[in-house]
């Protein structure tokens, strides 16, 4: 047990400590604000603040976790151990920059919250962000500081912490429309058929005739493939790292719109699809394109009448965030766990963690129970490259996952699956589900 003097415990450093010390690190610690209690405790002991007390291990203090609500800050990189840092230490401190302020900033979405240009679809761009400015949106940089951080804290107090876990592979499926032709609403079908015929798209308008004839398979109509990809990947595994791959399909459940024009929830055959992969696999919800507080409760009451499950996963269409506003909406409903903390068009850690984190309100200063389980990669993002292209990616991201035993996320779009494109998308899927380290 560590224990850790700080001159005024705020709800920003509870949140913080208990991430980077509980989660990540599985190290016990106690707070004080006692002065003469610190300085007499004889175990290992951190204070954090303006000034060291003693020869305790001592991090200085920028300031942000003192303070209440939101300030724009200013950014300045350094260096640390190979790794980018900000907010550097303009004194004595036995880490150069506030780890601890710089993680919350990162964890917290801070910049998220600050004025900002937004892309068509009015989401926080990858390109504003700090990481992409500063070139680590690549790299899960708050667990690699957490990493180094924690071989300090072995050196300096002599003890051995826990060692790390295996990487936690998750592929998910993101559900638009369970069919492309079949069991579609009247006007988007001979909405599509205008569009191949008017295109002289014939390959397609055949096909499209085949499935509403019940000659060939609908082109989206693939679960079983996947499910069968999922089954044969894990008998290749040792038994040791099967319990570290999953497969989660997230699936459409909102009123028909012209974004969201998907195959009705009403449908019989859409109900039962649902029910026989949730016996092979893990489902959640995709939320509607345009959300809000309505939408969001009756899609939530849609999916537990048709799974007979509580909603714990969810995950909100072409990852359109608001910060804070779409999270609130879930800690309303009771949502347990969100997988939309990522960008559809690039690759990269949005939070800079692999790892799982708990939502912070910024705007109520208070943490709340939503865990959101940040991706590193939407397939569409790469999936015009060639396979080479697509290998070198991962293989990029996923050696970050595996220097800090993280999580790591890919987001597949069901329309991806389909076996008559010219895609590497079962390979890829493969090649994460059989990895190990």
């Amino acid at each position: 047990m560590v224990l850790i003097y700080t001159q005024k415990l705020t709800a920003r450093k509870e949140y913080i400590f208990r991430h980077v010390f509980k989660r990540l690190i599985e190290l016990q610690f106690q707070f004080t604000s006692d002065i003469s209690d610190f300085i007499v405790h004889d175990g290992p002991k951190l204070s954090y603040g303006n000034k060291s007390l003693g020869d305790e291990f001592f991090i200085w203090s920028y300031g942000l976790l003192d303070e209440v609500g939101i300030d724009s800050h200013e950014i300045d990189i350094h260096k640390w151990k190979e790794l980018p840092i900000f907010f550097r230490a303009p004194e004595r401190s036995n880490l150069p920059f506030d780890i601890f302020s710089a993680c919350f900033y990162l964890l917290a979405r801070y910049e998220e919250y600050l004025p900002q240009v937004k892309d068509d679809l009015g989401r926080f761009s990858a390109s504003t962000s700090i990481a992409a400015q500063h070139h680590f949106l690549e790299m899960p940089l708050v667990d690699l500081w957490i990493s180094k951080f924690k071989e300090e804290l072995e050196n300096r107090f002599d003890i051995s912490l826990p060692q790390k876990r295996e990487t936690n592979i998750i592929a998910t499926v993101e559900t638009a429309s369970v069919f492309e032709y079949k069991n579609r609403a009247v006007i988007p079908v001979f909405q599509s058929f205008y569009k191949n015929l008017s295109k002289f798209r014939l390959r397609k308008l055949f096909r499209q005739i085949g499935v509403h004839l019940r000659i060939v398979k609908d082109p989206f109509d693939v679960y079983d493939i996947a499910l069968r990809v999922y089954k044969e990947s894990l008998v290749q595994l040792p038994n040791k790292f099967k319990h570290y791959r999953r497969l989660l399909f997230f699936f459409h459940l909102g009123d028909y719109n012209q974004v969201d024009n998907g195959v009705s929830y009403k449908s019989r055959t859409y109900c039962e699809l649902i029910k026989h992969i949730a016996d092979y696999a893990e489902v959640g919800l995709r939320f509607s394109y345009a959300n809000g507080v309505d939408k969001i409760d009756n899609e939530a009451e849609r999916f537990e009448f048709i799974t007979n499950r509580s909603l714990v996963k969810t995950m909100t269409a072409f990852s359109k965030i608001s910060m804070p506003g779409h999270y609130k909406q879930l800690v309303d409903i009771d949502a347990i766990e969100d997988y939309s903390m990522g960008y559809t068009n690039v690759p990269g850690y949005r939070a800079s963690t692999s790892h799982s984190f708990y939502f912070y309100d910024l705007d109520y200063e208070v943490q709340t129970p939503l865990r959101i389980y940040p991706y590193a990669l939407h397939y569409r993002s790469i999936e015009h490259f060639m396979l080479n292209g697509q290998q070198a990616i991962i293989d990029k991201l996923l050696g970050y996952a595996d220097q800090v035993a993280g999580d790591f996320i890919v987001v597949f779009d069901n329309a991806q699956l389909d076996l008559k494109k010219r895609s590497h998308i079962y390979t890829i899927l493969k090649k994460l589900l059989t990895h190990h380290v």
